[in-house]
């Protein structure tokens, strides 16, 4: 008996034993028919929708994180992503060079860039992008301990120090590029979703046609049976007309062996088949399932666990293969990003709160040790100093005998954001020694283009974002000593 299995655009026969078992043999494409191609099946599975969106994700994320480059003697600010000038000449587009790295971190945990470097200097004038399934790491250089690289159509061997390189960490590589990267975990939950996607499109190209086993009765010459097969893969290839055929139906039984699209009615397994890909790639914040209440918690964790560690990898292989010798130094500063600005007005407020509950059981001192750590308050040993201070100081006064004065309202949270914010630009200006751009969140564009120009002061600033608390004839006091003062009303 002879048996062809057909799904009505292709067909094969079945006879034949195959000298794997197909019972334990998993390895992805050992029961295709086609000779795989790498690149093809690499180029597969980066189309499946949900790895085309996590990839894509992680390389804008990449593209938009803040950066400043610094002199490497000290804190001096050069250059920086808000007012890029390319002041180490060799980075014209730094947001696609760090795309580009990301990319390929991402699709196979290592990231190459040729170093084009001056025939009388030696310094890097330029980086050219190296497709990293182009390079390898020479074998024989590793076990010396030593770094080299062969470029594919290249006989010579690159020297370390030639190629820029950035390596994913793997625990069970001692020197080299990882063994698995965060595609390549994503590989099999993508691949059996792209099958299933594949499945419907050609389940309806061939007219919605499930799969079936032509069953031949005796043994047919071969012929008969070419002859048999050729007619009905022709009969099924035009199936969307549905030219119906009447034949021998004890000689030839098509069998249904498959199941229609009644079979994906319960789709819980491409949700879990998304899932295991998003939480491969770090980009769980993409499924669609997330709320509001936990989608800027999601989008923190995904810079925190995904964006920043490939950041500082980025950030280290820079630093120390090419701008450090150059005098220069990169720093990423993922704080600087909206989603990681919180609301310091309704935090300091609750932390007051927590200061005042639980100073009625305890001493100011411990309570304000609680409620910091409670809420991670960060303070250094001088502000610390400081508050002590003026908590003791405050103590030691005699009660105020002058008559109350009016209550003023609670300064609004947005106007408090904006002091906090106000508050680090000048502090990065004075450390600076000169005016620095700002990326400004809360304070209005006018205001930041008058500050910058020098027609306002940042004295004067305060007082137009708040009139009624701060007026240009007040000292203002530093938050720290504001917030102390505060715990040392409430405690009174």
């Amino acid at each position: 008996m002879k048996i062809l299995l057909t799904n009505g655009t292709q067909t094969e026969e079945i006879y034949r034993v195959k000298s794997i078992n197909p019972m334990t043999d998993e390895r992805p494409g050992v029961w295709t028919t086609e000779s795989v191609d790498a690149k093809k099946a690499a180029l597969s599975n980066r189309l499946v929708p949900s790895v085309y969106a996590g990839i894509s994700s992680r390389i804008q994320a990449m593209a938009d994180l803040p950066f400043t480059i610094y002199s490497v003697t000290g804190d001096k600010e050069l250059d920086s992503s808000d007012n890029y000038k390319n002041v180490i000449g060799f980075l014209p587009y730094p947001s696609r060079t760090f795309a580009l790295t990301e990319a390929s971190l991402t699709t196979s945990g290592r990231a190459y860039w040729f170093k084009g470097t001056g025939s009388r200097t030696g310094k890097v004038k330029e980086l050219k992008y190296w497709i990293p399934s182009s390079v390898t790491l020479d074998s024989d250089a590793a076990k010396k301990g030593e770094v080299k690289f062969k470029r594919q159509g290249v006989s010579d061997l690159f020297m370390g120090e030639q190629v820029l390189h950035t390596w994913l960490i793997d625990p069970d590589v001692e020197l080299g590029p990882p063994l698995v990267w965060p595609l390549e975990s994503a590989i099999v939950a993508a691949e059996a979703n792209g099958a299933i996607s594949k499945w419907v499109a050609d389940y309806m190209r061939r007219g919605a046609i499930k799969a079936m086993l032509l069953m031949v009765d005796g043994m047919p010459p071969k012929e008969e049976a070419d002859k048999m097969e050729n007619w009905f893969n022709k009969f099924m290839t035009g199936a969307k007309g549905l030219t119906w055929r009447v034949f021998n139906a004890t000689g030839i039984k098509p069998t249904i062996v498959g199941d229609g699209l009644d079979a994906l009615r319960d789709l819980s397994i491409t949700k879990e088949l998304r899932y295991e890909i998003h939480q491969a790639l770090g980009t769980r914040h993409l499924l669609e399932d997330e709320n509001l209440a936990t989608a800027n918690a999601r989008e923190r964790q995904f810079y925190t666990i995904t964006i920043v560690p490939d950041a500082r990898a980025i950030q280290y292989s820079w630093n120390e293969q090419v701008l450090h010798p150059m005098g220069y130094h990169l720093e990423f500063e993922p704080e600087r990003l909206e989603i990681f600005q919180e609301d310091e007005g309704v935090q300091a407020q609750v932390f007051l709160e927590m200061v005042k509950g639980l100073s009625e059981y305890m001493t100011v001192e411990a309570a304000f040790q609680i409620a910091s750590e409670k809420l991670d308050y960060i303070f250094s040993d001088e502000q610390m100093a400081i508050i002590k201070k003026g908590v003791l100081d405050k103590q030691a006064k005699k009660p105020d005998t002058t008559p109350p004065v009016e209550v003023i309202e609670p300064t609004p949270p947005e106007v408090v954001k904006a002091i906090v914010e106000l508050d680090r630009w000048e502090a990065k200006v004075k450390a600076a020694g000169k005016m620095v751009t700002w990326h400004a969140v809360n304070i209005s564009p006018e205001l930041v283009k008058e500050i910058k120009s020098g027609s306002v002061t940042f004295e004067q600033a305060r007082a137009m974002i708040n009139p009624v608390t701060i007026t240009p004839t007040m000292e203002y006091k530093s938050d720290i000593l504001t917030l102390a003062e505060a715990i040392n009303k409430v405690v009174k």
